[in-house]
């Protein structure tokens, strides 16, 4: 249980503004019409606050989110109704042939706990894609982390200019499962308040995980840069 998706989780957009990642939501928007101009229905793995489901649906996507925490859930319905996001771990997808679009975005694939695990979800995140779907995966490199902390310096929750401070750093372990070590500090002078917490992601390595995406029967699997550190990889479903 992380703090930060749970208890924080409504302080997210806060330490985390919603126009962070336009660029790379662009991206999966303009791949997910690219397979399905008309009527792209999509699931959005791990949607936390519903920030990337908003943008999708703007664009005429039919988006669709599931994540484990209650906490995200419930701040992702305040921003998009009741009816497009729901609580449900990855592990537990049951979905079969309903979704044209599966990704899992910031990182989401890497709190998967074993190889195995790790398999049992892309089988059954290929298992809930109609024919020739797309699975776009976001995901951690850990050959381009050096350990260097970083700070994003947001606005308060009133506007405050540099209130809400988010620090971080990504620790590679080299070990053959590319465990990687996040430190996450988030802190809001306005609101007195503070977390410091560690994340421990597994598999941080784009070729080990398109290789785990061509074992669940994906085709034309490839790996593609974004504008953030965090490349994707992509697959078509049988």
């Amino acid at each position: 249980m992380h703090r930060l998706f749970h208890e924080f989780a409504h302080r997210y957009d806060l330490h985390t503004p919603p126009g962070h990642y336009q660029h790379d939501h662009a991206f999966v928007i303009k791949e997910a019409l690219r397979v399905s101009p008309v009527n792209c229905r999509l699931l959005d793995v791990g949607c936390g606050t519903g920030v990337f489901l908003e943008s999708a649906i703007s664009a005429g996507i039919d988006g669709h989110g599931i994540d484990a925490s209650s906490e995200m859930i419930e701040v992702s319905r305040r921003r998009l109704g009741e009816d497009r996001a729901r609580v449900q771990r990855m592990q537990d997808i049951s979905d079969k042939s309903d979704y044209d679009v599966v990704c899992a975005l910031s990182w989401t694939i890497h709190y998967c706990e074993s190889e195995a695990q790790l398999q049992d979800i892309l089988n059954r995140g290929r298992r809930a894609l109609r024919s020739g779907g797309l699975i776009l995966l976001q995901v951690a490199n850990d050959v381009c982390m050096t350990g260097a902390v970083k700070i994003d310096r947001e606005l308060g929750p009133s506007g405050e200019p540099d209130d809400t401070y988010f620090v971080h750093r990504f620790l590679p372990q080299n070990d053959p499962n590319h465990r990687v070590i996040a430190e996450y500090v988030y802190t809001s002078v306005a609101l007195s308040e503070l977390l410091y917490e560690q994340h421990e992601l597994g598999f941080a390595s784009p070729s080990l995980i398109a290789d785990a995406v061509r074992k669940s029967g994906f085709g034309n699997v490839c790996i593609m840069k974004s504008e953030s550190i965090a490349p994707f990889v992509l697959g078509i479903a049988p």
